[in-house]
């Protein structure tokens, strides 16, 4: 579930895993000429010495050395257009001009979107469910553009976005589903909102990486708390604890067990592909970036040492136990939160909070040095100004 509000730029010398499979693809058909050529030249003939270890083979026919030249040099020049071309669109996005228009729209459109959260969990509860799905799909295939440019693309596969989907199927196909529900409950008010204290997400208005970072660990929880307090919204009605539906044992099994069998099929299934489907891939692209790549990226830092306390070969599997001890902790309070709408805003409200104040220390820390750094630049300006006015009279 990390989020990437500090990750670096993509770099303009690598080639992204797109743009790799582009010339994969030109390699393939060229490469099949070559074949052809091959299967229709001269069969090539090998001559064994005494002992038949070692093979001698004939020079390669002169048609095939010309299709691989011309191979070569397709590779080549496709190679450096798409180089040129990637170089031009950054220096375009990355002008002052475009930067400011862009984040201004994003600062805009980042408060409007607060303020709409805000009506519709107040004065229309059931319809925030909508409200999610709407909001969703774009986010989403914005970020995977961003990321899967800057090769951060297996971010998606952690669990903060597996439960996005669970939650699409819990309000679309299995609204009535009450277990079901209790355990999208849990995931929503338990590992994913935690995750903005965890990672540090930051309300910054106008960053598009970050306020959907906060999408999808707070509205998740938004949309169970409509579903679980709708009624008594529109009735006015807020208890301070409303009596338990069920046994210790049963709140355990709904709001604790249920839910991490869920999160034990994400955990497998991410093992599964980033382990064995994906394994070369990521060992033969070391910039590929995965959460734990990402934790362990500085060997000073606190969360390699803490992940390399059974030596850097166990990284791994001290990473996936440590997730699930964190899993099933964040699991013991939803049950409290189910009976309590009081208890359950306030706690809502206190991450919020942690959100708000990430986001204030963030526009503290880079803007103001760069405000104070304007505002003596002008001082400077208006001291020599005044000097050589000065000199002037004189």
């Amino acid at each position: 579930m990390a989020d990437n509000d500090q990750l670096p730029a993509g770099s303009t010398d690598d080639l992204t895993e797109a743009e790799e499979d582009t010339l994969a693809f030109f390699d393939s058909i060229y490469f099949e000429e070559l074949a052809s050529a091959a299967a229709s030249a001269q069969p090539i003939r090998t001559e064994q010495d005494d002992n038949k270890e070692q093979k001698k083979h004939l020079p390669v026919p002169a048609p095939l050395r010309q299709i691989k030249g011309h191979v070569d040099a397709r590779q080549k020049k496709l190679r450096e257009t798409i180089r040129r071309r990637r170089q031009k669109l950054l220096q375009l996005v990355s002008h002052p001009t475009i930067i400011m228009t862009r984040d201004k729209i994003s600062f805009v459109l980042g408060v409007l979107l607060i303020m709409i959260i805000e009506f519709v969990l107040l004065m229309h509860p059931t319809q925030m469910g909508r409200l999610y799905t709407a909001l969703l799909l774009p986010l989403m295939i914005a970020r995977y553009i961003i990321y899967r440019a800057d090769l951060y693309h297996y971010f998606m596969y952690d669990f903060c976005y597996y439960a996005q989907i669970m939650q699409l199927i819990q309000m679309h196909f299995l609204p009535d589903n009450i277990r079901f529900a209790k355990a999208m409950f849990s995931i929503a008010n338990g590992p994913l909102i935690l995750a903005v204290a965890m990672w540090r997400n930051s309300l910054v208005f106008h960053s598009l990486d970050k306020m959907t970072s906060i999408f999808i660990h707070i509205l998740p929880a938004l949309v169970m708390f409509s579903q679980r307090w709708q009624d008594h919204i529109s009735k006015k009605d807020f208890p301070l604890f409303e009596q338990m539906d069920g046994t210790i044992v049963t709140a355990l099994v709904d709001f604790w067990w249920r839910p991490f069998v869920y999160y034990a099929i994400w955990q497998t299934l991410y093992l599964i592909k980033t382990e064995i489907v994906s394994k070369k891939k990521l060992e033969y692209n070391t910039t590929m970036m995965t959460s734990l790549r990402w934790m362990v990226r500085k060997k000073t830092s606190a969360s390699y040492r803490f992940l390399s306390r059974f030596g850097e070969h166990n990284q791994l599997p001290t990473f996936v136990f440590i997730q699930a001890v964190y899993t099933l902790a964040t699991f013991l309070l939803c049950p409290l939160l189910w009976h309590s709408i009081w208890v359950h805003s306030i706690y809502i409200l206190v991450i919020f909070i942690i959100a708000l104040a990430n986001g204030a220390s963030y526009y503290f820390h880079v803007f103001a040095k760069q405000y104070f750094k304007e505002i003596e630049e002008q001082v400077v300006e208006k001291e020599n100004g005044t000097d050589v006015k000065s000199s002037k009279s004189q």
